[in-house]
């Protein structure tokens, strides 16, 4: 029994490569410029290697999130590409996710996010095939770029005591803000041109989901890290201290884009990363201004 124990193993490994051949591995891809776009709020339209990636586009800032949300066309048209090739979402609230869909149909975009995510985006119409229902740890290599999904956290909204929940199986749109539930929240690793970003989409994190990931750019969010425990070198340490970093999700999502002087939070977050990070770098970028980096 003993032998049989032992031998097992070898024999199973012996079937498992038997008849292939190991590929070598592929080549890096050069380290090339990537423009990044601030849509305002959370979203990001960033290009690289001829890739385009966008990440939780709300461009239409409904004014009243209690009336029933409808995607506004003019302005998604004005501040979108012809095309592109992924449309994220890292949760399914409203100002992340009210637009995706609609970014998504108009540039041949696939749609990616959670399941909340993509039941919107299938009752907005669009394709199974161009839906990608994540849970988080998947690591896909797409054409000529891959995206690693991280389990993530939202901020502590409510002072702590608000909770995940998720969207209906097939929900009814329009709707209004309060159905927009958050779904479960994601973090991205977008790897393309060669370079890294990490996408962290609202203030909070799992720390041993980031340990030992080191982009070269990270674009974070600041509001509400007040409520966790040390978030700004916690985050910055797990990640490698990165060169750069772009705040993200900070603008009044309620109204207009604006770009004003950095808020007083915006400052003490820049004091917190010179503290803990003297070597990162921190861009508020304004908004719908394209950046090379």
């Amino acid at each position: 029994m003993l032998r049989f124990l032992v031998l097992l193993p070898l024999l199973g490994g012996a079937a498992c490569t038997r008849g292939t051949r190991a590929e070598p591995p592929a080549a890096p891809a050069a380290r090339a410029p990537i423009a990044f776009t601030y849509l305002g709020v959370a979203g990001w339209q960033i290009e690289g290697g001829g890739k385009v990636v966008i990440t939780d586009p709300y461009l239409s800032r409904p004014t009243d999130p209690a009336k029933p949300l409808v995607p506004d066309a003019a302005a998604i048209a004005a501040h979108t590409p012809g095309r592109a090739d992924l449309v994220v979402v890292g949760h399914s609230h409203h100002d992340h996710l009210l637009d995706a869909p609609a970014v998504a149909l108009r540039t041949g975009a696939q749609l990616l996010g959670s399941v909340s995510t993509t039941r919107v985006g299938r009752a907005s119409g669009i394709a199974d095939d161009h839906l990608i229902t994540i849970q988080g740890g998947e690591d896909f290599e797409m054409d000529g770029y891959s995206i690693r999904v991280i389990p993530s956290l939202h901020s502590a909204i409510g002072d702590k005591h608000i909770f995940g929940a998720a969207i209906e199986a097939e929900p009814r749109l329009p709707m209004p803000a309060a159905q927009y539930q958050e779904g479960g929240t994601f973090a991205y690793l977008v790897r393309l041109a060669g370079r890294q970003v990490l996408v962290l989409d609202t203030a909070n994190f799992i720390e041993r989901e980031l340990t030992g990931l080191l982009p070269d750019i990270a674009i974070v969010a600041p509001g509400l890290r007040e409520h966790v425990h040390d978030y700004t070198c916690r985050l910055l340490h797990a990640i490698g201290d990165p060169p750069v970093v772009i705040a993200t999700h900070f603008d009044d999502w309620h109204g207009a884009p604006v770009d004003a002087p950095p808020s007083p939070d915006l400052v003490a977050f820049g004091d917190e990363i010179r503290r803990c990070s003297p070597r990162t770098r921190l861009i508020i970028p304004r908004h719908f201004e394209r950046m090379t980096l």
